[in-house]
């Protein structure tokens, strides 16, 4: 007797050996039960999943001998009929080249006639997607309104390419794939009857080679065990498919999210050494990189991922401290070079280079991170040091309070008209000599005020006026940057010399953080020139009316954008997303 394959010899016979398919079983097996048998279905999948087996089961349930029954007894001649294919009653019709208007008309006659054994003339079409729109036009009335005796099974890999006319005069059952524990306890059960030995990890390299489909994984172990013979490993499925090696991939992983470049470059040297395709070698990587993120994301979830046991353990030993973010990055990163790879002349170098990025990947800051510490100001100036990693937000605004480095502390917008030369600070008039210090009534001398002597021999200006002046001098001397923008933004509102208080107003509602944040050594500046009871207070008020030149406003607004383009933490952050930075703006208080 001639071999039989194992998709033939395993080919299901009942219902209940439709694997992966339990929700279509149930319905067609409630459907006979309850005599609701319809008279048209369309049952759609991959390849190799049992749509054509599960019609011939249901040809089988329709003309067994006890039947319509959900369990045809497989012993009748009407079953056996079915099964050897000699049936009467059963017609298997091949789509693609039966296709044609001639074709339908042939069999629009031979639905007439009644079965000659069974109960029901049942007509499977399989890849009818493949019938011409002639041929599927000229089919609708008798799809519609068949005799009683007729039932027809539609099976199809595209359904989208079946009319919609057809598939409403159906009952439409869409097979799934099947998973790849599913496919695993398939074989395992197909290789315990026939007396074989496989590897689990070699069961495993099957299932996932097969991917999804219960024919391609029967004729991927039909193929090795013609070259292992009765003992089964994964290196001899390894060697006869070709697949990565997975222990390579592991590795790979490994090395990426341990930030290690050199075992990364020498993995990919091994595959190549090993003639593993660049391509499918990034696709495995990223299916893992999947499994690691649903890991990460989900701990306990060992059956949603395409890993054995062994593998889950392994993985944890490297993933634990890794960020979930860290690893989707990663995965988002693969899954762009895998379209690289794809139109790339030379996949191994790319391949290579994307790992190395992926190896090399800085650690992931959250974005509450980035944004602690940020005002509801503008950002004001520009960026002259790269933020520090504690806070990488604060010390943003920290640095851009700073005159860039090797810049002109007075730069400011295009075509600027010279500063004006600082007033002379104030020169109080000399005095006789210090007053007698006043003393207590227990005649003990009272501690000198060092108010006056701290603003100079004369004591704090007499004026508003010429207080300002004062003030204004010493935050030229200490601070240029700052007196740049106090000088053209802010005024004296008020001046109390008996308190110290003095209120300094910002015609500017966007500068509000800036002048907070230098509300201290303004304060500082100004009991240096008024005494050590002088203090500041800052509002805001109406803009002035010579409202600023538009053009220097918009060389700020230009001065600011391009500080913030060239910051390192922007540099970084186009750089990790490869994204492109599409408006700058300067936010509003």
């Amino acid at each position: 007797m001639a071999y039989l394959v194992l998709a033939r010899k395993w080919r299901p016979q009942t219902f209940e050996e439709i694997r992966g398919q339990a929700h279509i079983v149930r319905a067609l097996q409630n459907g006979i039960v309850s005599g609701r048998i319809a008279h048209a279905y369309l049952f759609t999948g991959i390849r190799g999943v049992g749509k054509t087996s599960a019609a011939r089961v249901l040809a089988k349930a329709l003309n067994c001998a006890s039947g319509p029954t959900p369990t045809p007894c497989n012993g009748c001649a009407a079953c056996q009929a079915i099964t050897g294919g000699t049936s009467p009653d059963v017609f298997e019709i091949d789509g693609a080249s039966n296709n044609g208007v001639e074709d339908v008309r042939s069999l629009r006659e031979a639905v007439r006639y009644p079965p000659v054994q069974g109960n029901y003339r049942v007509y499977i079409i399989d890849e009818v997607h493949m019938l011409s729109t002639a041929a599927f036009n000229a089919l609708l009335k008798t799809l519609e309104e068949p005799p009683e005796h007729v039932v027809f099974v539609f099976a199809t890999t595209d359904p989208h390419k079946v009319p919609a006319t057809v598939t409403s005069r159906c009952q439409q059952f869409d097979f799934k794939r099947l998973s790849s524990r599913e496919l695993m306890g398939l074989l395992g059960d197909i290789a315990v009857a026939e007396g074989i030995a496989v590897d689990p990890k070699g069961l495993a390299a099957l299932a996932r080679e097969a991917d999804g489909s219960v024919r391609d994984a029967q004729s991927l172990l039909d193929q090795v065990i013609s070259y292992a013979g009765d003992t089964v490993r994964y290196e001899d499925v390894r060697d006869v498919l070709g697949v990565v090696d997975r222990e390579l991939v592991l590795g790979v992983a490994r090395a990426v999210l341990e930030r290690d470049p050199r075992r990364v470059v020498e993995a990919v040297a091994e595959a190549e050494r090993f003639g593993y395709d660049a391509r499918r070698f990034a696709q495995d990587l990223l299916d893992l990189f999947r499994d690691l993120a649903v890991l990460r994301a989900v701990p306990e979830s060992g059956d949603l991922v395409d890993l054995t046991p062994e593998e889950v353990a392994e993985v944890h030993d490297f993933l634990d401290g890794v960020s979930w973010e860290d690893v989707h990055a990663r995965f988002d990163m693969l899954a762009r070079g895998l379209e690289a790879l794809r139109a790339a002349h030379r996949p191994g170098t790319v391949l290579e280079m994307t790992l190395l990025k992926l190896a090399l990947l800085p650690a992931l800051l959250p974005v509450s991170r980035l944004l602690e510490g940020l005002g509801d100001g503008p950002v004001p100036a520009v960026v002259s040091a790269p933020p520090s990693r504690n806070n990488p937000a604060r010390e943003l605004r920290r640095a851009l309070d700073q005159p860039a480095a090797g810049q002109d502390d007075r730069a400011g917008p295009a075509r600027r008209e010279p500063d004006p030369p600082a007033p002379p600070r104030a020169s109080p008039a000399p005095e006789e000599g210090p007053p007698p210090a006043p003393t207590r009534a227990t005649g003990s001398a009272e501690p000198e005020d060092p108010g006056p002597a701290a603003a100079g021999p004369g004591g704090p200006p007499a004026t508003a006026e010429a207080l300002w002046t004062a003030f204004l001098a010493e935050i030229e001397r200490e601070n240029r940057p700052v007196w740049n923008v106090l000088r053209e933004h802010g005024r004296l509102g008020s001046w109390d010399a008996a308190t110290g208080r003095a209120v300094v107003v910002y015609d500017d509602p966007d500068l509000r953080f800036f002048f907070s944040s230098k509300q201290g050594p303004l304060t500082e500046a100004l009991r240096r020139v008024a005494g050590p009871k002088a203090r500041v207070e800052l509002e805001s008020g109406e803009p002035a009316a010579s409202r600023p030149d538009p053009r220097r406003e918009s060389d700020r607004a230009r001065h600011l954008k391009r500080a913030a383009l060239d910051h390192p933490l922007v540099r970084d952050a186009v750089e990790i997303f490869d994204g492109d930075v599409e408006e700058v703006r300067v936010l509003k208080p």
